[in-house]
């Protein structure tokens, strides 16, 4: 059985050299989990602004949720993301891991990946859509698959914890703070996305040394945002970006930015990720699969200091 969680302060923190057994762990951590994404909402920024609180609701939008489906996907993203799929099946499943899911959406990669795992983790700000990939991996008997439903960037998670985590299907592409003006999304910000890097930056602090974090995302070129703005336009959506803009937004509260490697690099730098750690693996001309690597050197370096 799994201990009784009353309060926060009675909690004895999680530590993995207890190395308690795996059931009993996982259901554990779980618990844990749970209390973290429940606590009451951390202070609000100023009026313009909601840090991935969804109160503008994309995420709950029909028309968004058709970018999950590959029948209203453009075929140069739809090609990324079966490319995407195939690297991370063949280097992943089968395996025994610790997973972590950034924004898993309607909970298909976990469905992929979730029978062979140690445990696999699912983070999802849309109350929807962590209500549909519960039932999806209830539903396949995955008892070491969970589902946290709130803002990934301000989870408690242990640390050196996880084998893997990645963001995929050009999520990490969404994070950032809700503006209402869009101008507020000026280079500046997209350099040093503080968004992007919370989230970033908690998963990253959470893998193991040796653990990967992977990200796909849009490079930025002419022909990417000619494709995003069809896309958006194929599932209802309408674009209300000029075209040129680093990124695109649509009417429905919908928004995906595009990386240079300089930007990406600037962004990460934020999280102390040097750019040695980091491969920019093309899926094709408008995308890549971007794989960090977490250092086994500095690590256990500093364990023996």
């Amino acid at each position: 059985m799994s201990p009784e969680l009353k309060s926060k302060s009675e909690v004895k923190p999680l530590s993995i050299s207890e190395n308690p057994p795996m059931t009993t762990f996982v259901m554990y951590f779980n618990q844990l989990l749970r209390r973290a994404l429940k606590r009451p909402a951390v202070s609000e920024p100023a009026d313009e602004t909601s840090a991935l609180s969804n109160e503008l609701g994309e995420y709950e939008s029909e028309s968004v949720q058709k970018t999950l489906d590959p029948n209203f996907v453009h075929p140069k993203i739809l090609e990324a993301r079966q490319i995407q799929d195939r690297i991370i099946q063949e280097r992943f499943q089968g395996q025994s891991l610790r997973i972590a899911d950034i924004g898993c959406g309607d909970g298909y990669h976990g469905e992929t990946f979730g029978s062979d795992s140690e445990l696999y983790h699912g983070f999802e700000i849309s109350s929807e859509m962590a209500s549909k990939t519960r039932k999806r991996w209830q539903d396949q008997g995955f008892d070491h698959s969970q589902v946290f439903e709130g803002d990934a960037g301000r989870v408690d998670l242990p640390s050196n914890f996880y084998d893997v985590a990645w963001s995929l299907y050009f999520t990490s592409g969404n994070f950032r703070e809700e503006f209402k003006n869009l101008k507020q999304y000026d280079d500046a910000y997209l350099d040093k996305n503080p968004a992007f890097v919370r989230i970033v930056n908690n998963f990253y602090k959470a893998l193991r040394p040796g653990g990967k974090l992977f990200l796909t995302v849009y490079k930025d070129k002419p022909e990417t945002e000619a494709a995003q703005r069809e896309f958006y336009k194929m599932t209802g959506q309408t674009v209300v970006t000029p075209l040129g803009s680093r990124f695109v937004a649509t009417k429905e509260n919908f928004w995906s930015v595009r990386w240079t490697e300089q930007s990406m690099l600037s962004n990460l730098a934020e999280c102390g990720i040097k750019p040695e750690q980091v491969q920019f693996n093309d899926l094709n001309e408008v995308s890549w699969l971007v794989e960090i690597t977490r250092p086994v050197q500095l690590e256990s370096l500093k364990e023996a200091a």
